[in-house]
């Protein structure tokens, strides 16, 4: 992330954060997947519309990811303005376990799992930019123990 990008995520997560708390990592990452399936048909579709004169992708909300040693906050991301626009969610990093990252060829991603309720997160981390969030966030959250 950039600077501007950076200390606007760092301004809207300061608040949340408990005395002693410090950002370990900011990343900005996707929560959902586009298919190549999906993306062919919007652009099919807005060639056809347009008469051939204009194409077009989807592509996922872009999200904020800040991590501490104890939480990871999401905000949801402005694209227009390169801030935060509101917060989504926060999650204690006690009691979430991950899955191996997958390496794709544009995107790594892996499922951040509640022991205690059992349901997932996928995070993609778009894997041409140079950012060691995926790394932190990664090192933050243990491995899930292999069920036999």
């Amino acid at each position: 992330m950039n600077g501007r990008r950076s200390r606007a995520l760092l301004k809207a997560v300061t608040p949340m954060l408990e005395p002693g708390e410090q950002v370990m990592a900011l990343s900005l990452v996707n929560l959902s997947e586009i298919s190549v399936k999906r993306n062919l048909a919007v652009g099919v579709a807005a060639a056809v519309l347009s008469g051939g004169t204009m194409i077009a992708a989807a592509s996922p909300q872009p999200i904020y990811l800040a991590a501490s040693r104890e939480r990871l906050f999401l905000f949801v991301a402005n694209p227009a303005f390169a801030k935060p626009d509101r917060h989504l969610a926060t999650f204690p990093l006690q009691g979430l376990t991950r899955t191996e990252i997958k390496n794709r060829v544009l995107k790594k991603s892996f499922d951040l799992v509640d022991e205690s309720t059992g349901s997932a997160l996928r995070l993609f981390f778009p894997a041409l930019v140079r950012n060691n969030g995926l790394d932190i966030v990664a090192g933050l959250v243990p491995v899930a123990r292999a069920t036999v």
